[in-house]
């Protein structure tokens, strides 16, 4: 599919975010890589706990998990009433950075995605760094996907999202479970995914956008936290090097205005190539993850929408093969 460019001017909500993450996130992140680095990281957490909280988002009920998975322990949580086994599901992966965020953060975010999908989620509690580093969260990441088919989800039942590195975890997953020769899940969607975890292609994509959350430099500076210097040619991490037609559908949305719009066109791009199915959408304006606040923002509810819209054609697809395909 071509991408999905929304021709209309920001919002006036929109813009005045925009000019919100200017002040909250963007002008800390450039002090934190000069922090020692177990500072460095506890002031990105705070700046991202606050960015990530300030929509006065709509949580359902949530039901913390800490248990032995397949490949060792496992925590998260269930968002909505923990589902019985063969029911859908989605499978959440949280940004932000390798380093900040948790499940907490997000729960206004994956309760919307519940409701509108009718299908609890199971939102992941990955290892972060510093304190772990890679592959810590992907091992984490595959753990929670064969749980969920240990507990009698079908893979063709579960639908995987994440935003920013949680994207990226997302688009790892599927190369993991190839590897592993697995089914892969029914969809993946991924919010403002990182692809590039070298930051070549934001650094490129920089000098012509004003993003309004990040600078490459200590966006590159965070990530390498969890990913190191010398693990990029590694397949979960060089994601966009892992396309192949026998990925699921895949959903990638941007803010126009971000860096990281680059990696989503650049990944639809090669995988539609490679014979896959990747829609990308890009919004005007718009920051990073700007999803998160959907209650403020009329594009955030436009593009859970599209959400909506995409996973019910991947459904409807399904459908309409015959048994034996």
């Amino acid at each position: 599919m071509v991408n999905v460019d929304h021709a209309r001017r920001p919002s006036l909500a929109g813009r005045g975010l925009s000019l919100a993450a200017k002040v909250v996130v963007r002008g800390p992140q450039l002090l934190s890589p000069l922090l020692p680095v177990r500072a460095g990281a506890l002031l990105a957490r705070a700046v991202l706990l606050l960015a990530c909280t300030a929509g006065f988002a709509r949580t359902l009920p949530h039901k913390a998990i800490d248990v032995t998975g397949p490949r060792g322990r496992l925590r998260g949580e269930w968002v909505g009433v923990a589902p019985e086994p063969g029911r859908p599901v989605l499978y959440f992966l949280h940004g932000s950075g390798y380093v900040g965020c948790t499940p907490g953060t997000h729960r206004g975010l994956v309760s919307e995605l519940s409701r509108r999908l009718d299908r609890p989620a199971f939102s992941l509690d990955y290892r972060r760094a510093p304190e772990y580093r890679f592959p810590a969260a992907h091992d984490d990441t595959l753990n929670g996907y064969l749980w969920l088919l240990a507990r009698g989800h079908a893979a063709e039942d579960i639908v995987v999202m994440g935003d920013s590195a949680g994207g990226h975890l997302a688009l790892g997953l599927c190369v993991q479970l190839r590897e592993l020769g697995l089914t892969q899940p029914k969809a993946v969607v991924g919010f403002s995914a990182l692809v590039d975890s070298t930051w070549t292609l934001s650094r490129e994509r920089e000098p012509h956008v004003d993003d309004a959350f990040m600078r490459v430099r200590a966006a590159r500076k965070l990530t390498e936290l969890y990913t190191g210097s010398d693990h990029f040619d590694d397949p979960r991490l060089n994601v966009l090097g892992a396309v192949g037609p026998d990925l699921p559908p895949i959903l990638l949305q941007a803010g126009a205005a971000e860096v990281l719009s680059a990696d989503a066109e650049a990944y639809g791009a090669a995988l539609r190539a490679a014979g896959g199915d990747c829609e990308v959408q890009t919004w005007p304006g718009m920051f990073h993850v700007f999803q998160l606040p959907y209650r403020l923002l009329p594009e955030a509810d436009d593009a859970l929408d599209n959400v909506e819209q995409f996973v019910a054609r991947v459904q409807s697809q399904s459908a309409r093969k015959p048994k034996s395909a």
